[in-house]
């Protein structure tokens, strides 16, 4: 997984101050953790948890974070006084079917398009049967709407920087792993996506 293109490691001094300007990206920021965190119960593993935002919201019984950046590893202890094992999508240092949720806000747009379906494949390894997937992101309908919405709003050159997913890329690889999934549009930009694991 390309990691290179984001330098994490020194965006972590000034993460939690950016996620807050409310910009495209972070529009609705504390209300789509709000909503993530509210689908998630017993033990919940986070993929790409940064600084540890969604701690502020979720209620669950254990709570397991996986980060690359070691930067991000640093500022979470400062928060929590305890770090996030490391690791990244295609690659969980985790057994299998630990986890009741997994879940993830604001980082899988770091996954190249064409490692998407690995990824999931990876995480729903962690996750026990009946459990549940849930990823929010800045997502589009297809890569049309993608290219619209970038245009007219003037960001098209950001949007095309990063890999985000299109609900019709994701319901083709859901399709094919045979899951059952729905997906709610908060705004303009932002979709949180949530998966059945089949018992």
């Amino acid at each position: 997984m390309e990691r290179v293109k984001w330098d994490f490691d020194s965006w972590a001094r000034n993460y939690d101050e950016d996620v807050g300007r409310e910009d495209w990206i972070h529009a609705d920021y504390e209300r789509v953790l709000k909503l993530v965190a509210e689908k998630a119960t017993g033990t919940v593993v986070d993929i790409g948890c940064g600084t540890g935002n969604i701690l502020r919201f979720l209620r669950c019984e254990r709570y397991i974070g996986v980060e690359p950046s070691r930067g991000m590893r640093v500022r979470f202890r400062e928060k929590h006084n305890f770090e996030p094992l490391d690791g990244h999508f295609l690659k969980l240092p985790l057994p299998d079917e630990t986890a009741d949720a997994v879940i993830s806000t604001y980082a899988f747009h770091h996954v190249p398009d064409e490692e998407k379906e690995e990824a999931i494949k990876e995480m729903l390894r962690i996750l026990k049967p009946g459990g549940a997937l849930i990823i929010a992101d800045v997502m589009f309908e297809s890569e049309d709407e993608k290219r619209r919405i970038g245009e007219e709003d003037e960001v098209l050159e950001e949007v095309l920087e990063e890999y985000f997913a299109t609900l019709d890329h994701l319901g083709t690889i859901f399709e094919k792993l045979n899951l059952r999934w729905e997906a709610e549009r908060v705004n303009r930009y932002v979709w949180v996506v949530a998966v059945e694991k089949r018992s």
